[in-house]
């Protein structure tokens, strides 16, 4: 594919339907202002939007000023972005697998974005085997959520792991998902490569790749991104 075409639109073609799929959004330092336009554009279009932040990368002030953008009432856009943000690994557990589900419900949202799922993993504090334990219910949790028919989109910048045992944890997130996308920098374009796609819920070898989606490119022009209880609107 040769066209420019925006990130949003190409995550909303393979994540958004059918509704209960897991997507890995990962890549270079554009990854998160992607994930926000992708984001703006489901609040826009679908409602509510739960973010679980393990990066301290979700920013209010460029979603409202993505609102602006649009013609769109800030105020009342931003009333529909929830956002929990986790300072530890543990913190990070009790968020996603303690009531998440009977949350969203209750704002009824149907969509679940994820920032820095492995960021606080790479801690010294935490024991590997903690961290195996924390992902395995993170993981659960996801799993049920599709089952209700709730999206989730997992973002992440490459991690440069402190710990190098946790290195092998990024293909346990690669191995949770349903579609995946690899963000990349390249000579004035931002890139996007489907490496993986199946079909939701409903579909019995859903985290299967499709060889015939693998390495298909999208070039995305540079400039288009810019940085910009537990849960608060």
């Amino acid at each position: 594919m040769n066209a420019l075409i925006p990130a949003y639109k190409v995550v909303n073609t393979h994540f958004s339907a059918p509704p209960g799929k897991v997507g890995l959004l990962y890549g270079d330092r554009g990854v998160y202002p992607t994930a926000t336009l992708v984001a703006s554009e489901l609040i826009k279009r679908r409602g509510a939007v739960v973010f679980v932040d393990g990066a301290n990368r979700v920013d209010p002030y460029y979603l409202a000023k993505l609102a602006r953008y649009q013609s769109l009432d800030p105020y009342f856009f931003l009333d529909r972005a929830f956002v929990s943000r986790a300072f530890t690994c543990y913190q990070f557990d009790v968020t996603v697998t303690d009531g998440l589900l009977e949350f969203m419900q209750s704002v009824q949202s149907t969509v679940l974005v994820v920032y820095g799922p492995l960021d606080l993993m790479d801690d010294e504090q935490a024991p590997l085997r903690d961290v195996y334990d924390i992902l395995t219910r993170v993981k659960g949790t996801f799993e049920m959520l599709k089952h209700h028919h709730i999206s989730t989109l997992m973002v992440s910048k490459d991690v440069k792991f402190q710990i190098r045992e946790r290195e092998k944890l990024f293909p346990l997130l690669y191995r949770m998902s349903d579609v995946v996308y690899r963000l990349d920098h390249i000579e004035g374009f931002q890139r996007i490569t489907i490496e993986g796609e199946s079909h939701g819920t409903n579909n019995p070898d859903r985290h299967a790749i499709d060889p015939g989606r693998r390495s298909q490119l999208v070039k995305i022009p540079a400039g288009a991104q810019k940085r910009g209880s537990r849960y608060t609107g």
